[in-house]
């Protein structure tokens, strides 16, 4: 063969397969995106708290596991496995966006003069910091005759901290279920809020009692 027929037949063959690539990245690109979901802090009414206090408090970025800190919302179907929801995501990764939380709920007590997230050089009297040990959907198949139900499983340990010498005031572990209305993705996402909020006020009554009893910045 000649060169140029050579040529020719190089041609044809990228032609050829220049159209099949390109079909194959945008079969790769064309799926539907993931739904994003948020969750929400419980409201000031939701919560019982004591008086003011003057401690000013940072909430730092929660620890989680890499299998939850993701943007992935967790499915556990037992103690020794983890799956996620396909086509669902948080809108931040799970650890930040509780902290953010947690930030929302203290502030809309009212009841502290400061309340920041992590970042910041502000001078504050204590710091809370927690380890997730739970943020997943389970099924509950205690019904039996597949008429289980998925429930929702939150549980944290927190610490409230001295911020001048990071010094240990209280820790405690917080922790709470709720069960999906229904079925679905956004009757999963309400069970997370149901069991979020519970724990988030929770938390917020008992920092402003171990802040009080401590004494702001003693």
């Amino acid at each position: 063969m000649s060169r140029f027929g050579k040529w020719l037949r190089a041609a044809f063959v990228v032609a050829a397969v220049g159209p099949l690539g390109g079909c194959a990245l945008a079969g790769v690109a064309s799926g539907p995106p993931p739904s994003l979901y948020v969750l929400k802090a419980p409201a000031p009414d939701e919560m019982r708290t004591a008086g003011p206090v003057a401690a000013q408090i940072v909430v730092e970025d929660f620890v989680a596991p890499a299998a939850i800190d993701t943007t992935r919302i967790v499915f556990q179907p037992n103690e020794n496995e983890i799956a996620y929801y396909a086509g669902a995501r948080w809108s931040d990764r799970a650890p930040r966006m509780i902290s953010s939380l947690l930030v929302e709920t203290l502030a809309g007590t009212g009841n502290f003069p400061a309340i920041i997230g992590p970042g910041s050089n502000v001078r504050m009297d204590y710091a809370l910091v927690g380890d997730i040990r739970s943020f997943a959907a389970t099924r509950d198949e205690t019904a039996g005759l597949g008429q289980g139900t998925t429930k929702v499983k939150v549980a944290f340990y927190v610490r409230l901290l001295r911020a001048r010498d990071r010094s240990i005031v209280a820790s405690r572990e917080f922790s709470s279920e709720a069960a999906a209305p229904g079925a679905g993705m956004a009757n999963v996402v309400a069970a997370y809020d149901a069991a979020l909020g519970a724990v988030l006020a929770e938390i917020a009554g008992w920092t402003l009692e171990r802040s009080l009893a401590a004494g702001a910045g003693s």
